[in-house]
């Protein structure tokens, strides 16, 4: 039970940093859209590290737990048939 709501809980907050990138994209879009073009300037190079160390830590936790929902696509379940029994 304990590793089932883990596992949820992990796809629960990447679908929610889906979301969350779904919504930067669109508001990215937007301001080309209106604007015509981005320009980004970060002056403070404490915040820049900060924000591309979030960054990459929201990667690493993506390919985490896209590592891990390949792996359950490969388990065999209780309720699964074995392969070796044939129906009559």
């Amino acid at each position: 039970m304990r590793r089932r709501l883990k596992f949820t809980s992990v796809v629960l907050i990447s679908q929610m940093l889906l979301i969350a990138l779904a919504i930067a994209w669109l508001v990215h879009m937007v301001v080309i859209a209106t604007y015509g073009s981005v320009y980004f300037i970060e002056r403070d190079s404490f915040i820049l590290w900060a924000e591309i160390s979030a960054s990459a830590i929201i990667m690493i936790f993506a390919i985490y737990v896209l590592a891990i929902q390949i792996h359950r696509l490969g388990e065999r379940r209780g309720t699964d048939r074995d392969s070796n029994d044939r129906r009559k």
